[in-house]
């Protein structure tokens, strides 16, 4: 016994259906996963280079630390020379003014350099947590294959029994564009 001709063609345009609709959730998902794996890679790259950013603002701050306290030094060596010039105790007027105006440059230079490696430090550690922030938000789209067991309970139709559980093992094929 032959089935009908008919039955055969609605079984051949259904698996032609169903295997369009596979392929055009699987083109889906192929661009999905190829965006992730791009945002994904984009995350590594920003991991891979924080460390070196933390040794560079690391740097800065030695630099920094350094010519604060040389700042420091020059700055209380012209108080002294003022105070001494003040008590009377250096009497040689032009050479003191001298080094005092020696000493105030060379810590006004050294208290600029100080603020530079400040303002670079602070500049770099707010643009990385602005692409940290970023790359986050982006990295939150990313959705995970999930495989595993699921567990399903429900009614079935037939004779006898009402009620009716499945296990299933296996892994997402497909996944939707939309959450």
């Amino acid at each position: 016994m032959t089935p009908p001709k008919r039955i055969v063609a609605y079984l051949v345009a259904g698996a032609i259906a169903v295997a369009l609709l596979f392929y055009v959730f699987g083109r889906i998902d192929a661009l999905m996963s190829a965006r992730d794996q791009v945002i994904s890679d984009s995350s590594r790259a920003l991991l891979r280079i924080h460390g070196q950013l933390v040794k560079y603002r690391e740097r800065l701050r030695v630099v920094e630390r350094a010519n604060q306290q040389l700042a420091g030094v020059a700055h209380r060596r012209a108080d002294s020379l003022r105070a001494a010039l003040a008590a009377g105790t250096r009497v040689d007027t032009v050479t003191v003014l001298g080094e005092i105006a020696t000493a105030d440059s060379s810590a006004f230079a050294r208290c600029s350099v100080a603020l530079l490696a400040c303002g670079q430090r602070a500049d770099s550690a707010e643009a990385e947590a602005g692409r940290l922030h970023a790359q986050l938000a982006r990295q939150l789209t990313v959705r995970p294959r999930r495989c595993g067991v699921s567990v399903g309970l429900g009614a079935s139709a037939g004779q006898g029994v009402g009620a009716g559980a499945t296990i299933v093992v296996g892994c997402q094929v497909l996944r939707f564009p939309w959450p």
